[in-house]
Formats: C-alpha cells, sequence, structure tokens
C-alpha cells in the first residue's frame, strides 16, 4: 500500500526544529545514545522524546523539550563531528537531512580523496572519505574500497547513481545499505549478474543444477529397491550356511540303574539323508531290543529273592519245594491266583507297583 509523502501538514515544525538526528556505526545501541547524553550534560527532563529508526539503520532521534537545550547540546557536540563512544563512533546531524553512506568501487588507490568527495558534491555535502580495510588472517591493509559519508535531503539520495563514468574509459560502481543492487549483466535494478533471467550461462547452470539434483533423486529412488530385494537372499544365504547341526537329546525315565538315551540330529532341509529300507528294519530291530530291556527287572538288585518276567514266575527253592510256571500275565498286569497256592504259601501282594512283587511272610 503506497502513501504520499509525509510532508506539509504532516509534520510539526516546532517538533522537527527541536530534533537531532543520530547515525550510529557498528555495535551502537540506545544505551550509548543516553550514556553519550549525560556526559555532555543533558538531564531526563531535557529529553522529551528518544526513538529508533528501522532495523539495521543504526539510526535514532532525539527530541528537546526546548529549542534552547537542542541548540546547546549541538553547540557542545558540534554537528557533523563525531563521538566515540565504547569504541563505536556516533555522529549528530540536524534532523531534516540524511546521512547517506556510499562504497565506490574500481577506482585506482592512488585516486585522491578530495577527487574523490568533488564527485558527491552535487548530491549533498560530504562529511568524510575512508578507506575500507581487508584483513586475512593477521594481514590487514586497504582494499581500495572507499567508503564516502554523505549528508543530503531525502530526495537526493535516489539521485545518487550506481555507476560513474570517466572521459578517460575508467567507471566506478556506487553501491549503499538498503538500495537494490545493479545487474552487470543487462544493466537492470533488481537482481545480480549471476541471476540474471538475460544471461545464458546463469539459465544454463541453473537448469543444469536442476537437472542434476533431479538425476541424482531418481538414482537413489531406483537403488534403495535394489538393495532391499539383495538384502534378504544374501541373509537367508548366510543363515543356511552357518546354521550349525543341533542335536536334541531325548533320554527316557529313569531306571534302577540304568538310563536309556536316544540321539536325533536335526538338518538343515538341503542336506537331507535318504532312508532306504534296511535302515528302517535295523532301528526297528533296535527299538524292540531296548523295550525288553526296559522290561527286564532283576530281583537280585531290589533286595529280592524271585525273579519275575513278563511271561514266567520262579520261586525260590528254600521256601518252596517246587517250582511252577504261572500263565502269562496278561498287560493290564492283573492274574488269577489259584486257592492252593494261597493255602500252602502266604504272600504279600503289592499291586501299586509298576510289577506284580509277591513276597513270603516270615
Amino acid at each position: 500500500m503506497h502513501l504520499p509523502a509525509l510532508t506539509g501538514s504532516a509534520l510539526v515544525d516546532s517538533a522537527r526544529e527541536r530534533t537531532v538526528k543520530v547515525k550510529g556505526k557498528r555495535g551502537c545501541s540506545m544505551m550509548g545514545v543516553v550514556n553519550i547524553l549525560t556526559k555532555n550534560g543533558v538531564e531526563v527532563t531535557d529529553v522529551e522524546w528518544l526513538a529508533s529508526g528501522p532495523p539495521g539503520s543504526a539510526e535514532y532521534d532525539v527530541t528537546f523539550a526546548n529549542s534552547d537545550k537542542c541548540r546547546s547540546f549541538l553547540s557542545r557536540v558540534s554537528m557533523q563531528s563525531s563521538v566515540t563512544h565504547s569504541g563505536v563512533q556516533y555522529r549528530f546531524f540536524k534532523y531534516g537531512k540524511q546521512l547517506v553512506t556510499c562504497r565506490v568501487h574500481w577506482l585506482p588507490a592512488f585516486i585522491s580523496d578530495l577527487a574523490i568527495a568533488d564527485m558527491f558534491k552535487g548530491f549533498g555535502q560530504v562529511v568524510s572519505v575512508e578507506h575500507d580495510t581487508l584483513k586475512v588472517g593477521d594481514f590487514v591493509t586497504r582494499s581500495g574500497v572507499r567508503i564516502v559519508t554523505l549528508e543530503c535531503e531525502s530526495n537526493m539520495t535516489e539521485a545518487i547513481p550506481h555507476i560513474l563514468a570517466f572521459e578517460c574509459g575508467s567507471r566506478a560502481l556506487i553501491t549503499m545499505r538498503g538500495r537494490q543492487p545493479l545487474c552487470l549483466y543487462c544493466q537492470e535494478v533488481g537482481h545480480v549478474r549471476n541471476t540474471c533471467p538475460q544471461n545464458i550461462n546463469a539459465i544454463f547452470k541453473h537448469n543444469q543444477e536442476s537437472v542434476s539434483g533431479t538425476k541424482v533423486v531418481k538414482d537413489v529412488a531406483q537403488k534403495a529397491p535394489d538393495v532391499a530385494q539383495k538384502a534378504p537372499s544374501s541373509n537367508v544365504k548366510e543363515t543356511v550356511a552357518e546354521r550349525p547341526e543341533v542335536t536334541v537329546e531325548q533320554s527316557s525315565t529313569q531306571k534302577d540303574d540304568f538310563q536309556v538315551v536316544v540321539s536325533k540330529k536335526k538338518k538343515s532341509s538341503g542336506q537331507k539323508k535318504q532312508i532306504t529300507a534296511e535302515e528302517v528294519t535295523q532301528t526297528e530291530k533296535e527299538e524292540e531290543n531296548m523295550d525288553a530291556q526296559d522290561l527286564e527287572v532283576r530281583g537280585e538288585k531290589r533286595g529280592r529273592k524271585g525273579l519275575i518276567t513278563g511271561s514266567k514266575r520262579v520261586c525260590d527253592k528254600e521256601n518252596t519245594n517246587s517250582s511252577e510256571e504261572l500263565s502269562p500275565l496278561p498287560q493290564n498286569r492283573f492274574t488269577v491266583l489259584e486257592v492252593d497256592d494261597l493255602e500252602e504259601h502266604t504272600l504279600v501282594i503289592d499291586l501299586d507297583s509298576q510289577d506284580l512283587n509277591m513276597t513270603p511272610v516270615d
């Protein structure tokens, strides 16, 4: 939104006559302005306003309560002179004029400061001409750039050109803080040479960077699925190759003096062993022999005098005069006893044990 200039009736002339503009260099602050005012005999009641300019402008406005105090302060400080506080330089000017800092490039170092000051006399009053410094590590010297401080009206700042041309063929570039740059390729204001729309090299460079960026993104996107697909297969191969043979040992219930252990080996799917018919028959025979050994119980190790197997019963000759064969025991571990045997032999039958135990009573 653009509005008309603040001139004429928009200004309070009485307040403008009592206002001083302060222009500081890098590192300046409002606290520094207050310290300078107090050192030069300005009291709190003597100042009506103290305002700061736009961010980065390093400008402050001091409005005094009366015109006499404003004139006494300017006479003490002397207008357009500099005051240093805490290593920072401040300049005081009468309000209504602006302090502009210009940087002059491309001029030879042997051009005098007076010649440069004469270049800017048509735009305002030249305050100072200084040399810019160049510092590289411990090496400090002048860079050849001149810094011109100029006091001029607000409408004259726009009249300062970007380039000064001399009859000898030399040129000088003038830059100002806050002003749009000049393109040295198309001589248009608002951009620089590297981003000039008419510069073919700049356009080609921009397109090349954009194409290379998209190409890198595509390459990364194409490589990502390949890596994801290759990773599982390699992991599977490593696990199959490194998988050890697992041995599982199964032990049967512990009997009196022996324990049967059966070992089996689990092999990988790629190393399965084919079982022949002969091996099957051998394993069946071994299992039958092991089952028969499991059923055999020795009475002598239990402290008994009789020996009972799955099909016969043999009694001790000391207690019985004759040995008789009993009928085979059924799978349910029950048998039929005759009455004669009960009358001739008094036995104790333990049905809780796994085998039928008969012991004579003393």
